[in-house]
């Protein structure tokens, strides 16, 4: 049976055209998105080995730690063990271990901003404009995840938040690279309307 035309609109892959030149706009923003994703995952290698684990009490939005990652001596280490303090609960059983540390985001938010980075670089070399369907398909995995277990009725495992994770940090970073890039383009062609210069009025007009 044929679907209706809307419908097939939908369920339609999203167009991919390849860029004549790569977006300088849309790396700028890819280059911030892994530079973040790096500092996180190279955090537990900034401080000693064996001295970073947070236990099971943390909450999101609350400064559950600020006494164990003001000890960390680190500037940069510090910076973002603190910003996972405040964004993120910092559970140790859901997030990674490197360097015999943990990780300052869980294994969820670490596999978003990975996924960001991923999906940002894609807009650099590629226009890619996404409806609602794939981007609900790339965002509900996560939330059926993590809306499961926060219900009790799943328990997940950190392989299942990083594959989560990354496919809705994916999503977002290719929603992301679409805006900055059709921003990028907006501002390119105002500035060449700008450039061109207004007709000459003749001498029949007053």
């Amino acid at each position: 049976m044929d679907l209706p035309d809307w419908l097939q609109d939908i369920l339609r892959p999203p167009e991919i055209v390849k860029r004549e030149r790569a977006s300088k706009a849309v790396f700028i923003i890819f280059l911030l998105t892994l530079a973040w994703f790096m500092g996180a995952a190279f955090s537990p290698y900034l401080i000693p080995s064996g001295t970073i684990d947070l236990g099971e009490d943390g909450v999101v939005g609350a400064r559950d730690f600020t006494y164990t990652i003001s000890q960390i001596e680190n500037p940069l280490a510090r910076f973002f063990y603190d910003a996972g303090d405040v964004n993120c609960h910092q559970n140790s059983t859901r997030s990674f271990f490197l360097n015999e540390n943990q990780m300052p985001f869980c294994a969820r938010d670490t596999a978003i901003f990975l996924g960001m980075a991923i999906g940002v670089l894609m807009i650099v070399f590629y226009i890619m404009e996404l409806n609602i369907f794939w981007i609900l398909a790339g965002l509900v995995p996560m939330a059926i995840d993590g809306g499961l277990q926060l219900i009790g009725l799943h328990t997940s495992t950190n392989f299942l938040r990083f594959v989560t994770g990354i496919i809705a940090g994916i999503v977002v970073g290719i929603a992301l690279g679409y805006i900055v890039g059709e921003f990028s383009g907006l501002l390119k062609e105002r500035k060449k309307y700008k450039k061109i210069p207004e007709p000459a009025l003749s001498d029949n007009e007053d």
